[in-house]
């Protein structure tokens, strides 16, 4: 434990562990707070004997008697002191040593020293023995240490190298730059990061010897020299640091040591000649060479960094940087160098002149975006952004026209247009939604989804729409987006009111058919209007309109009419209507509600007692997922055992045992549960996910 942290908590535990009646009392002077002298000399007799694990009350004491002594130095001079005596003790238990040692880094002075150092060599107090001898920082400190560097090894002595380069003690570079030679790896690296500590010339003589011996990049060595150079600059040893960034901007260096040298020579020159050593530098394959001409670009002129730019054989890398820097000073002046770099090809580039069109408000910047969309991925998402964000009226038309001529990119232009909410486009899109097509048509709905309001204008094109396509899944799919381009209506009972006008103003709107077509559109719309016209139909003498009531009722979004399901999957003649009422009966009643769990419970497992199929059961059954109690988990494990079931009650029990709110409190319940379901899985994936719930992971 650090000194700091051990102060801390003894302060905690005396003002929280020690009894009153048996420390309080009115002792002063001498004694450590409210301690008696007594009381303090009985802490200083047991201290000495304390082993790790025993009751704390004299360390606790001891504590207060050192914090007490911190207040007048001659005090503190005889407590450090006898501390130090106590530490001298071959009685003295090695626990005991470790907490003097801590102590006297808070009271000890220089006098401690020759008790202390001793203890550089005694695992259990090298540290504490260490930041004392730091802290003091003197002679008698620096020898101990220095002496300690024959005698230490592994851990202890990579405290003591740091140590005395953080102290920058002269005397020791050589010792610790034979370290660096060490057969133990921590040891060697921890000399290298001590030797870049000392920013002497004699350190810098070493490194600088050693960067010109070594023949390929050592990173340990070059941090130590590039620490080293700007410490010795700070010192003004300019000459001696420079020399350093010379040999750290050889090729054969790291490419973070190069950038470092080569950082320092760009600073070092002289400002009238800054200009040209960048142009020089600028054609480098050297990528540290070309971070720094990147790093220094803001201090060029715009005349240096445009004829950088028009240099032949610069990287990519440092012509997309030239571009951007220009770009940010010269804004509208740099669009046509941007748009031709949108058209290279190249996709670095690309997507750094997409960054800067995409903020133009140039009308000649909407094609190369609209283009692209056809890019890869990242140039795709620019545009995109880029698009969705500019005015209606300047993007719209050169959107659709390029909806109607693109079919590669039509999913990324519905998708924009719908960000845009472009009423414009509601009429193409629904020509692209008669497609048969299924990737146009689903594409062309969704925009549609998104766009049209709840208004007599955009429904009367939806319904039109519903009317033409197909039955089967592209009527499904329009169906779907009207009922959701209703729900956009925040008056509820209202939702239906603009279709039902369509549906009673059309020609056919008393022919069976066409009722039964528009039927289960207004049953996904679920008002009391709407039932009122469903329900008469239910037990209609017509199979096509019983059909069609008994999907619109199927369709229903809530569970208000839940009782009407119910009654049609228990008392239907048709096998098939008992069926699709059952379904819908088993979903309506396990969306989200103010009912009691228990309650839906008990609905689903009515429902399980009638469900006729195994579809229908194993729907039941799954739908109980959704209802989060150890009684639902207790049902799911009584299917374990079903062949047609147990896949399904595997699912559900491990969706509920992933709840920790359901899990944590009935570790013991679910225990067995999931120790079956990892028997019974069949999925792998089921069963290591009740392994880990089983585990609380």
């Amino acid at each position: 434990m650090k000194p700091a942290c051990s102060l801390l908590l003894s302060l905690y535990l005396v003002s929280s562990a020690l009894p009153a009646d048996d420390w309080a009392t009115t002792g002063k002077g001498g004694s450590g707070g409210n301690l008696s002298a007594e009381q303090v000399e009985a802490a200083w007799a047991e201290m000495p004997k304390y082993e790790a694990g025993q009751d704390q009350r004299a360390l606790l004491a001891m504590d207060w008697v050192v914090i007490n002594a911190m207040k007048d130095e001659k005090q503190r001079t005889a407590t450090a002191a006898r501390l130090a005596k106590s530490l001298q003790d071959p009685a003295t238990t090695a626990a005991a040593r470790q907490f003097i040692c801590d102590k006297l880094f808070r009271i000890g002075t220089e006098a401690e020293v020759p008790a202390v150092a001793p203890m550089l060599l005694d695992p259990a107090t090298t540290d504490t023995a260490r930041l004392f001898l730091e802290r003091v920082k003197s002679d008698a400190s620096l020898a101990a240490l220095r002496d300690a560097l024959d005698k230490l090894e592994g851990r202890a002595l990579i405290g003591v190298a740091n140590s005395l380069s953080i102290m920058q003690d002269a005397a020791s570079v050589d010792k610790i730059i034979a370290l660096t030679r060490s057969n133990d790896a921590a040891v060697a690296l921890a000399a290298w990061r001590a030797v870049g500590n000392f920013g002497n010339e004699a350190a810098a003589d070493f490194l600088i010897d050693a960067l010109k011996k070594a023949d390929k990049a050592s990173v340990p060595m070059e941090a130590a020299a590039v620490r080293t150079a700007i410490l010795l600059e700070s010192a003004d040893h300019q000459d001696k640091a420079m020399e350093i960034h010379r040999l750290l901007a050889d090729p054969k260096r790291c490419q973070a040591a190069r950038q470092a040298g080569f950082r320092a020579l760009f600073a070092s020159t002289p400002d009238d000649r800054r200009a040209a050593l960048l142009a020089d530098w600028v054609k480098s394959p050297d990528a540290a060479r070309q971070k720094v001409v990147i790093s220094q670009m803001t201090d060029l002129s715009d005349e240096a960094l445009e004829k950088t730019l028009r240099q032949e054989g610069i990287g990519q890398k440092l012509q997309i940087a030239l571009m951007e820097e220009l770009a940010s000073r010269q804004g509208e002046k740099m669009l046509p160098a941007m748009l031709e770099a949108a058209r290279s090809g190249d996709p670095a580039k690309v997507q750094m002149a997409l960054r800067f069109l995409g903020s133009s408000g140039d009308p000649r910047v909407i094609p190369v975006l609209i283009r692209a969309l056809s890019s890869d991925d990242i140039s795709r998402q620019i545009a995109a952004d880029a698009l969705a964000q500019r005015p209606k009226a300047a993007v719209g038309p050169a959107l659709l026209e390029a909806l109607n001529q693109q079919v590669a990119i039509r999913e990324q232009l519905v998708d924009i247009l719908s960000k845009l909410k472009y009423y414009e486009a509601i009429d193409p899109l629904t020509k692209l939604a008669r497609s048969t097509d299924p990737a146009v048509c689903e594409g062309a709905i969704e925009g549609l989804r998104a766009i049209c309001d709840p208004d007599e204008t955009d429904l009367k094109r939806m319904f039109a729409l519903y009317l033409d396509v197909p039955a089967g899944p592209q009527r499904d799919a329009v169906e779907r987006a009207i009922a959701y381009i209703c729900e956009k209506n925040p008056a509820v009972s209202d939702r239906a009111t603009v279709l039902l006008g369509f549906v009673d103003r059309h020609a056919d709107s008393n022919q069976p058919r066409f009722q039964a077509t528009v039927l289960p559109l207004l049953g996904r719309l679920g008002t009391d209007a709407v039932y009122e016209r469903i329900q008469p139909l239910l037990k209609s003498p017509q199979p096509e309109l019983s059909a069609a009531a008994v999907r619109a009722l199927s369709n229903w979004p809530t569970a208000q009419y839940a009782g009407a399901l119910w009654d049609l999957a228990t008392n239907s003649e048709s096998k098939a209507h008992r069926s699709q009422a059952l379904r819908a009966y088993v979903r309506v009643v396990t969306l989200p509600t103010d009912r009691p769990e228990a309650e839906t419970l008990g609905m689903l497992k009515n429902a399980m007692e009638i469900a006729d199929t195994s579809d229908n059961k194993n729907l039941a059954l799954s739908r109980a997922a959704s209802i989060r109690t150890l009684e639902t988990a207790d049902w799911a494990a009584g299917y374990l055992d079903d062949p047609v079931l147990s896949q399904t009650a595997c699912e559900v029990i491990v969706e509920l045992a992933h709840h920790r709110f359901l899990r944590q409190p009935n570790k013991a319940h679910f225990e067995p549960i999931l120790k079956k379901v990892q028997a019974v899985a069949k999925d792998k994936s089921i069963a290591e996910r009740a392994e880990k719930a089983r585990l609380g992971m």
